[in-house]
């Protein structure tokens, strides 16, 4: 009988579902590494749980060496990649370093990685104090954004259209890290998109643009995907090298990648990248796209099989897909019902919700205000658009 292979899973939230049950299909037992002090979703899924801080990499890799694993992974979450690059470099598992992992970790690492490379990326600065804010300030033009350097998606992260709002925002950024610096950057005005990337053994399999919808609170936050992009075949070139290049520039390998882009008079430059798979349904995106279970790709990779035999089986011809996001834009209170009202077809391929009754709706402020999410496919971007619309008019809410 052949032995079934074990893989650590960092985190068991709702980003990382997905991944927990497509490696419980693939007959893989699966852990999922999550904190003592919380009830994640995940827990449900898995064959066995380990009470870990998947943040102290130290302690993870402690963890794992009692877990007779044969790989670790992750998706969609920032906070267990640095302890994923140490323990599968200690343990020899398939997985990016450590130091690639560090340098995704921390904005201000990772932009001078990129800087020093030559990859297009906004002028920026370390400041510590408001000295530092104010020196920065003179070489710079506003507007300026601020960034807490450890924190992932859009926390400590503040949009600065004069100075007394980067003092204010500054403020607020040391407030949000952990740690006694944040950065100030040029804000590129232009139109932002992102990328999803797949690299193993130094090749890069697929660099997929999408498109970003956000919605603008202390700054812009996603609350949808789309593919394909619509855009030039010079802005999908420059995106290939672009993306190819900050890959290299950090030395990411063995690992998918998540990319935030802008562009602006017709030059895409790098926001920032991380050796991980995007959240808020990229995966499934990148599934769709390509025709092949991504979730599958990754955890082959992180076992040490080549994820490059279900790469191969994709379809020659891409397909549309389109995910949102659903939240409460103003409204606050206690949820009474949810329910979607209307039918399922085979382009459908979810209407999930995250609450339940009885549970605080807030109005949208960061990815942890999202009530559920849609996922559609189809012929078209317009055809995929107009499928998600019709399913919110079906969606019933009441909030006490």
């Amino acid at each position: 009988m052949v032995k079934s292979k074990r893989l650590l899973i960092l985190g068991a939230g709702r980003g990382q579902v997905g991944l927990i049950k497509t490696t419980k299909e693939m007959g893989i037992i699966t852990i999922v590494g999550t904190m003592t002090n919380n009830n994640p979703l995940g827990i449900a899924f898995a064959d066995e749980v380990c009470y870990m801080d998947i943040s102290n990499p130290d302690e993870v890799l402690s963890k794992a060496k009692d877990l007779k694993l044969d790989g670790i992974a992750t998706c969609c979450l920032d906070t267990g990649v640095t302890a994923l690059g140490k323990s599968c470099e200690q343990l020899g598992l398939t997985g990016l370093k450590e130091n690639a992992a560090m340098l995704c970790q921390d904005k201000l690492k990772m932009k001078t990685a990129l800087m020093e490379s030559g990859i297009s990326t906004a002028k920026f600065f370390k400041v510590s104090s408001e000295d530092d804010l104010n020196e920065s300030l003179q070489k710079l033009v506003l507007p300026v954004i601020i960034k807490a350097t450890d924190l992932q998606g859009s926390k400590g992260i503040y949009i600065a259209h004069t100075e007394e709002e980067a003092y204010e925002g500054f403020r607020s950024s040391m407030l949000d890290t952990k740690r006694d610096y944040c950065i100030i950057e040029e804000f590129i005005e232009g139109w932002e998109f992102g990328a999803q990337s797949f690299v193993y053994n130094g090749e890069v399999l697929f660099v997929m643009p999408h498109g970003d919808d956000t919605f603008m609170s202390h700054t812009a936050i996603p609350v949808g995907h789309h593919v394909p992009l619509k855009c030039s075949e010079d802005i999908v070139r420059q995106t290939e090298e672009c993306v190819s290049g900050a890959i290299k520039a950090l030395g990411l390998d063995n690992c998918a990648v998540n990319v935030d882009l802008i562009v602006k008079g017709g030059k895409v430059y790098i926001i920032e990248l991380t050796g991980r798979v995007g959240a808020n349904c990229l995966p499934e995106l990148v599934s769709i796209n390509f025709g092949i279970n991504y979730y599958q790709m990754i955890a082959a990779m992180a076992l040490g099989d080549n994820p490059k035999n279900i790469w191969e089986k994709r379809n020659k011809k891409t397909t549309p897909g389109f995910a949102e996001m659903l939240f409460s834009e103003k409204v606050n209170g206690s949820l009474k019902k949810i329910e979607y009202t209307g039918s399922i077809d085979e382009d459908i391929l979810e209407v999930t919700f995250f609450k339940e009754p009885g549970d605080q709706i807030n109005a949208f402020e960061s990815s942890n205000d999202c009530i559920g999410q849609v996922i559609v496919k189809g012929n078209t971007y317009e055809e995929c658009k107009e499928k998600v619309e019709q399913i919110k008019k079906k969606i019933v809410m009441e909030l006490i």
